[in-house]
């Protein structure tokens, strides 16, 4: 299929599955400067899947066979890298990929997404937060440990909402978005661990991205069980299995 120029065609897709679909839907909806640079669906008329392009690849589709249609349509001459991708397409994706790095062994990084149902948040403000300001991104991009620019960082703090708790001026603890909206970039230092700063600064973000009118989710990696046991305990539901994969 073309890219889809007219989004109104797919929002009611992806609005009927919300909360599995909330990274695409905020990378449609432009939510926090996300950058798209095209989106193509499998039908026009119909649609069962929607695959967006920034600097990744974000598929959410409702069955295997709408999304080989539209990842058939992806240029040959681009580099696998999927991000908040269903895990249960991981295989379809690396087994029907013709770029020029098809064949080459991909990095995987599993995660459950967990979404906010209204009037679950578990409310917790026991520590006083601030907003980011843009000089704190040299500090969250060294703590971050997925190799996170400053530059990278700076926008995020520009476009989204995010919250630190600071000890003499400096942060000590903070959250804030991803492009697609996604709640992130949680960290403590290690030294003011364990009195409950992530509570405090997941209910800041939450109660933001809701009075924003924005789905409240974020992606867990499967194996942080610390992070699972606090979102949960948060109010969040886990919503289903997403994958970050691709070639070095």
């Amino acid at each position: 299929m073309p890219i889809c120029r007219d989004l109104d065609l797919i929002r009611p897709f992806v609005a009927q599955n919300l909360s599995a679909a909330s990274s695409v839907s905020n990378l449609i909806n432009n939510t926090f400067s996300s950058s798209v640079r095209w989106v193509r669906t499998d039908d026009l008329s119909d649609p069962h899947a929607v695959l967006c392009r920034t600097h990744r690849f974000s598929l959410f589709a409702d069955s295997g066979r709408a999304a080989a249609r539209v990842l058939a349509e992806i240029p040959r001459n681009l580099r696998l890298v999927f991000s908040a991708t269903p895990s249960r397409f991981c295989r379809l994706i690396r087994e029907n990929w013709r770029g020029p790095d098809a064949g080459r062994r991909l990095w995987y990084n599993h995660c459950y997404l967990y979404a906010l149902r209204p009037g679950r948040l578990v409310i917790d403000r026991t520590h006083r937060v601030s907003r980011l300001r843009p000089d704190d991104a040299p500090l969250i991009a060294r703590a971050w440990p997925y190799g996170r620019s400053p530059e990278r960082i700076l926008r995020r703090i520009r476009s989204g909402p995010g919250f630190c708790i600071r000890r003499s001026g400096a942060p000590v603890a903070w959250g804030l978005t991803h492009d697609d909206g996604s709640m992130g970039f949680l960290h403590v230092l290690e030294q003011y661990r364990h009195q409950g700063m992530a509570r405090t600064l997941t209910t800041a973000l939450a109660e933001c991205l809701l009075r924003l009118g924005v789905q409240p989710f974020m992606y867990i990696v499967t194996t942080n069980r610390a992070s699972l046991r606090l979102t949960a305990g948060m109010g969040f539901s886990r919503a289903g299995r997403f994958s970050w994969f691709g070639t070095n």
